[in-house]
């Protein structure tokens, strides 16, 4: 396996994630721009409505690149997606303003996030699965890891460079053609990546599969109704990953200006070093799963989010001067899942019907439970009148997450 794919399989992941995370570190802006109210909470919540129509397209793309996968092979959608991706990007960089075409614009908006989410739903699975069918059974955590840390150095470079346009841009530049600077330069990345990709070879996996006559006609009806239990525990295996990394790297950012008043270049820049250091911190951990088994990780990853959720987030509204300390914390806390979850369901699942189960229910996760958490998190803010009142979903997801670690059993010997 030529190393030149595997370093063309993490660069689109970086890619993929860059553009999809800088609608939300820009998201304050965009409601402004898009979503005019005379109430910051009200044009913020609209915001976050659409950052989460991306994420509910996603379980779309899902389907139909981890059905293409299973059926056709693991490169016949990882050669196509960074193209497909970097197109709405582009538009998004070139969209006229509410003040400028009215309602077209947030509709149009609404369009591009669709298009955007479904790329990602078929790109960021597969990719981490062909990472770790390229490799050998003893180091699938370490590389499994490596493809989490593939996204989370897509969305550090998001936060950054939002931080870095922040502070660099005077604020009538930022709000007329700064923001969309960083959108127009990932179009020459997807361009280079897609290149790239173009001569990848196949999984070994998938390759012996088919060798041995083993795929099968229909992935997604032969998944449902023989594997319906892997879809389960799948489900319950991302909840927390998904609700932890949003609520810490998202919500987070977007909020505390509006709840205690911190500098909101400030908080991004505070959100770029704590997702630089989940990049050293996560393969550490996948290398220490890989020896003592994911589970026992992510059983220890639920039990600390529910015990120390609520006094982290405390610690971040009431004592700011610590709020830094504490926001890495729950980053330190969110690599726990990041190191162990790919492992996990590639263990869990067959190669014949792994892309499309993989795809789905991550991608189902990480959108309806994660990609609402924003949203779900000012509601109960605002409901409750509670600023605290958000964490209550992120202690229920570790919940639910621990019950599942408990149904959860290999599927086969990898080798």
């Amino acid at each position: 396996m030529r190393k030149m794919d595997k370093i063309a399989t993490g660069l689109g992941s970086v890619l993929e994630w860059y553009d999809f995370a800088l609608y939300g570190f820009f998201a304050p802006l965009i409601a402004q721009l898009y979503f005019p109210s005379e109430h910051q909470l009200i044009g913020l919540l609209k915001v976050f409505s659409i950052f989460a129509v991306g994420f509910i397209a996603r379980p779309f793309g899902a389907l139909l690149f981890g059905v293409i996968s299973d059926k056709y092979g693991r490169t016949a959608c990882l050669k196509i997606t960074p193209l497909l991706i970097t197109i709405p990007t582009l538009l998004f960089a070139l969209l006229p303003t509410y003040q400028q075409i009215g309602a077209l614009a947030p509709c149009m908006l609404i369009l591009l996030r669709i298009l955007q989410g479904m790329c990602i739903g078929g790109e960021f699975a597969n990719s981490i699965i062909y990472l770790c069918e390229t490799t050998q059974s003893k180091h699938i955590y370490f590389v499994g890891s490596i493809g989490s840390c593939t996204g989370s150095f897509g969305i550090f470079l998001a936060s950054t460079v939002a931080a870095a346009s922040y502070i660099a841009f005077p604020t009538n530049i930022l709000y007329s053609w700064g923001w969309r600077l960083p959108f127009a330069i990932s179009v020459i990345f997807g361009i280079v990546t897609f290149i790239i990709r173009k001569n990848m070879c196949e999984s070994p996996i998938y390759s012996l599969t088919n060798e041995n006559k083993l795929l099968v006609n229909n992935p997604l009806l032969e998944s449902f109704r023989e594997q319906f239990k892997d879809y389960i525990i799948a489900f319950g295996l991302t909840f927390l990953p998904a609700t932890a990394f949003y609520y810490a790297f998202v919500f987070l950012p977007n909020v505390l200006n509006i709840l205690s008043g911190h500098n909101t270049g400030s908080i991004l820049g505070d959100n770029s070093l704590c997702l630089f250091a989940r990049l050293f911190i996560i393969p550490i951990l996948g290398i220490i799963a890989g020896k003592i088994g994911g589970i026992k990780i992510m059983r220890l990853a639920c039990i600390l989010f529910f015990v120390f959720s609520y006094p982290l987030f405390y610690g971040i509204l009431y004592y700011n001067n610590y709020a830094w300390l504490f926001m890495f914390a729950f980053a330190l806390l969110t690599t726990l899942n990041a190191a162990t979850t790919p492992g996990l369901l590639i263990e869990l699942l067959k190669p014949q019907t792994r892309c499309t189960i993989f795809s789905f229910t991550f991608n189902v996760s990480f959108g309806l439970f994660g990609g609402i958490v924003p949203l779900i998190s000012l509601l109960l803010v605002q409901q409750l009148d509670s600023k605290i009142a958000s964490v209550y979903y992120l202690m229920l997801a570790a919940l639910i997450t621990l019950i599942a670690t408990f149904f959860f059993k290999k599927s086969r010997v990898y080798d």
